[in-house]
């Protein structure tokens, strides 16, 4: 019959509390409803029932732990619910409320005392406002040694059960609110105590203003996995902070430092599916997720995602992602996404994104894009993307874009963009918007027209090349593309140094002939945006008369130019001229 009362009490229990849930908040007050009682000789089932269609709710318990048939005399004038059922039931129970129901729960009994074991005791009470006598939620309640807490209620109800680890000891119990002073308690171990404490808040009106931010618990990640509790818990306690060696728990709040873990700087962290922890000097594992506040040193790593809200000095490791609000110093790797809000020292590497909103030195490699928004001292590696905000003194390879602010380095990628550039782009397109920027139309030894586009620094330009021979029967097309750089001796006067690749059509679009070309042009600057050129070129090909057609032209230069073999290819010396504009 135990059995069965005793499964039926917690079906009840179950449904009572899953289901009065939503009805819980409006409710917190029954404990605290003050009723007025005169009770003799009468069963203790009988005045449970009274008091609760005296206070307008019903008691749930399991029947087991009362002796209801037991008489009892009560006399209470304007008490406390819990008051009145402390009186009643004496040590031993526990209350909380779910809807219309409080709910009475035996305590654990404590060991005998005959030995080394821990006794328990409860320290509980109200927490009020010293100037407007308001009870106050969300204070915190803790005693450091033992690392155990609580948040008083709706009704500033708190409740604090600690062990008694010596005789006649004394416990250091510490009340703290955001904006509140912290108020001490030292109380006597061993004991049962109750109490209404008032606590004064902080005077700011001598103080310069400002902004109270609470970094990790801000970022989405934050928001979504950690409970108000937990972060109402670290606002409140800012001056206290714990070294422990290990700690395990399977979320943040329910481990081995229970809420105070955001106080607690560990040596060994545990998580089964996450922890929230102040910060850690040694090793971290979490099947999800690892949160901590402020600084890392050493080992984290995680299945999906790791949250540091200060410095990262070691190797990080995230299935998903790792975020970072502050610096990070050695290697951090994720499978989607690194986000460092600060500056990054190492190596960095990502699936697909990797950002640093500060300097990066070191080795930045990404599957998809790397976003640096101040300076790369380094190597930037992305399948797709580089983007260094302010300056590049390293090298940015990509296999579409490369972009800085001021290139001191080497960009190698399809398209290269910067605004000024001291260093070396290799690339199909190389843009430096206070670079070169010219258009010029020319003539050479095999083709009338030639018009040409280079673009990118004085250091390095980029050039692409189109020519044609219009002639009747010797027709002739030219696409090239090359690299030059310019040796100013005055604002006037430059000499340009080029070496381009001309594929050449002659009527066969399967198989083209190619010339290279070394060409030195003086430019004479004749106004501005204006300038005129000249200059030698070697020329070297290697012909096949059977890809020729009829109409087109033969790969050679014109008569009056002598040929000559430089290894297996045939060579003459030829020349361009023309004119430059931008």
């Amino acid at each position: 019959m135990a059995t069965y009362r005793t499964l039926s009490f917690g079906i009840i229990s179950f449904i009572v509390i899953f289901l009065g849930g939503r009805a819980e908040v409006c409710a917190q007050a029954s404990l605290e409803k003050r009723l007025t009682l005169s009770i003799h000789q009468r069963s203790l089932t009988q005045t449970l029932a009274d008091i609760g269609r005296k206070g307008g709710f019903v008691f749930s318990y399991n029947t087991t732990i009362l002796n209801g048939d037991s008489l009892v005399d009560l006399r209470a004038d304007r008490l406390a619910v819990r008051q009145i059922l402390d009186q009643l039931l004496g040590p031993g129970y526990d209350y909380s409320e779910s809807g219309k129901y409080i709910i009475i729960l035996q305590r654990p009994k404590a060991p005998p005392d005959d030995g080394p074991a821990i006794r328990q005791y409860t320290i509980s009470g109200y927490i009020k406002d010293d100037s407007t006598h308001e009870k106050m939620s969300n204070v915190s309640v803790y005693e450091s040694s033992q690392l155990v807490s609580t948040l008083t209620d709706t009704n500033g109800f708190f409740r604090l059960r600690l062990k008694e680890r010596e005789r006649f000891s004394t416990a250091s119990v510490v009340i703290s609110k955001q904006f509140y002073h912290d108020t001490v308690l030292f109380v006597r171990s061993g004991y049962d105590h109750e109490y209404t404490l008032g606590i004064s808040r902080e005077r700011f009106a001598d103080l310069t203003p400002f902004i109270v931010t609470h970094r990790v618990e801000k970022t989405w990640l934050g928001r979504l996995f950690l409970s108000s509790r937990s972060v109402v818990q670290s606002l409140n306690i800012v001056n206290y902070l714990a070294d422990k060696p290990v700690q395990l728990s399977l979320t943040p709040g329910l481990g081995t430092h229970g809420r105070m873990n955001s106080q607690v700087v560990n040596k060994v962290s545990l998580n089964i599916i996450g922890g929230y922890t102040f910060g850690m000097n040694g090793v971290e594992l979490a099947g999800i997720f690892n949160i901590d506040r402020k600084d890392v040193r050493y080992v984290q790593a995680a299945g999906i995602f790791n949250v540091v809200g200060g410095k990262v000095k070691g190797v990080q490791l995230a299935g998903i992602q790792n975020t970072d609000l502050d610096s990070v110093s050695g290697v951090q790797a994720a499978g989607i996404s690194n986000v460092v809000r600060g500056s990054l020292s190492g190596v960095q590497l990502a699936g697909i994104a990797n950002v640093v909103t500060k300097d990066m030195k070191g080795v930045q490699g990404a599957g998809i894009v790397n976003v640096v928004w101040g300076k790369t001292g380094g190597v930037q590696l992305a399948g797709v993307v580089n983007k260094s905000r302010k300056a590049v003194d390293g090298v940015q390879i990509s296999g579409i874009v490369n972009q800085t602010k001021d290139l001191k380095g080497v960009q190698i990628g399809l398209i290269n963009l910067a605004d000024t550039s001291s260093g070396f782009m290799f690339g199909l397109i190389n843009i430096v918007r206070r670079g070169i920027h010219q258009l010029t139309l020319s003539s050479n030894e095999m083709l009338p027209m030639v018009v040409s586009y280079r673009s990118g620094s004085r250091k390095m330009y980029n050039i692409l090349q189109a020519g044609y021979d219009p002639g009747r029967n010797e027709k002739l097309y030219s696409f090239g593309i090359g690299i030059g750089n310019e040796w100013r001796f005055s604002s006037r006067l430059a000499l340009n140094t080029e070496i381009l690749c001309n594929s050449l059509f002659v009527g066969n679009g399967r198989e083209m002939p190619h010339v290279w070309r070394l060409q030195m042009p003086l430019h004479m600057k004749l106004a501005k945006g204006i300038a005129v050129l000249a200059g030698p070129a070697l020329s070297l090909s290697s012909p096949n008369r059977a890809l020729e057609q009829d109409g087109y032209k033969s790969i050679l230069p014109r008569d009056g130019y002598s040929t000559f073999h430089i290894g297996g290819s045939m060579a003459w010396i030829g020349f361009t001229a023309g004119i430059s504009i931008f």
